[in-house]
């Protein structure tokens, strides 16, 4: 009876909520009077595309630079064609111009002082469509004239494609995130001038997370070329985790008890199913007591992996050698407890 009653207390913990994060205008559009600053970190792979992906970003690197992007809703900058607008972005030494709306916002020129260039699109680029969740795409051409010096004219064309192509969890060095969205931006651009002309590619990885108006993580990759020569590569990368919670809450697959709360416990297991060897992550806000014990369908505790130990706040990972523990393939589960609270996670041994 009382396997019975285990059993069924640990099915029920371990029925998550599906919490897909879509991107929306009440819960991303830029805000005026926001401040942003970005962490730049040295480059790394963004990894796979696809649901329920894992990205494990826990050994970043920062590199000492802190961004600043601000946003205006009037501005004293002036661009001679641009149109409407309603907001301004300041960002990376560009002052671009923006026109949101509830359905999205569109990109309708720009200006940079210190090259003293300018650009006004005859037809502008739709940056975002809202909603877009997980699977959703969307792409736009766009045209316009540059001018560097006020003399040189440049002609601009090209697509700009959009695609919500992911979501799962992100590991970072201080945290996890689950239920994160990541969005890929690809543009290709062919710029024509009294010389010749250049085509570049842009593509871009946005990580959104529940609760955060802007990306969490950015990476970036930009290749451009003029004529047959070789073409020049740049990477960039950066992250900002330090913008106010606004709306929802981190939650997870796995534990649909976890609140807005600094102590809360994200815990993930990859891969699930898995043949050999799953492993586990979580991250402690604080210096608390850990158990984590392995079970199987009938309740009955097979094998004790952290029993009572006290351990630092920061990142954890561990690991659950199948062959060891002597698993069959089927259905079991691992109960984690931090000091008072318990996350009961499903996992398939194939």
């Amino acid at each position: 009876m009382r396997n019975i009653i285990i059993l069924t207390s640990i099915m029920l913990l371990s029925m998550g909520l599906f919490a897909q994060t879509a991107l929306t205008y009440k819960s991303n559009a830029l805000l005026s009077g926001d401040v942003n600053t970005y962490r730049e970190i040295n480059y790394v792979d963004p990894g796979n595309a696809g649901a329920n992906q894992i990205w494990d970003f826990s050994k970043i690197q920062y590199n000492g630079k802190n961004p600043v992007s601000i946003i205006e809703s009037v501005s004293s900058k002036e661009l001679s064609g641009v149109g409407d607008y309603n907001l301004l972005l300041n960002e990376g030494g560009y002052a671009y111009f923006f026109n949101f709306t509830e359905q999205g916002f569109e990109e309708k020129g720009y200006i940079n002082t210190e090259k003293d260039m300018t650009l006004t699109y005859s037809d502008p680029v739709v940056k975002m469509k809202y909603p877009l969740s997980f699977g959703e795409q969307f792409k736009d051409t766009y045209t316009g004239v540059a001018f560097f010096q006020k003399t040189t004219r440049i002609d601009v064309s090209g697509d700009y494609t959009v695609v919500a192509d992911a979501f799962g969890t992100l590991i970072m060095p201080d945290r996890v995130i689950k239920n994160v969205l990541r969005v890929k931006i690809t543009r290709d651009g062919l710029d024509r001038n009294m010389c010749g002309s250049i085509e570049s590619t842009s593509v871009k990885y946005l990580w959104y997370a529940q609760g955060m108006r802007y990306p969490v993580l950015s990476i970036s990759t930009l290749s451009y070329q003029s004529g047959g020569q070789i073409p020049t590569v740049t990477n960039t990368a950066s992250v900002n985790l330090d913008q106010l919670k606004e709306t929802g809450t981190v939650a997870g697959n796995d534990d649909p008890q976890i609140q807005e709360d600094k102590s809360d416990i994200a815990v993930i297991l990859y891969p699930n199913p898995f043949s050999e060897k799953i492993s586990y992550h979580y991250f402690l806000r604080k210096q608390i007591p850990v158990s984590i014990g392995l079970y199987d369908m009938t309740g009955k505790n097979r094998l004790q992996l952290v029993k009572n130990q006290v351990q630092a706040e920061g990142l954890h990972t561990g690991d659950l050698d199948g062959t060891v523990a002597g698993l069959t393939p089927g259905v079991y589960y691992l109960r984690f407890t931090f000091d008072k609270k318990v996350v009961i996670s499903k996992i398939v041994k194939i």
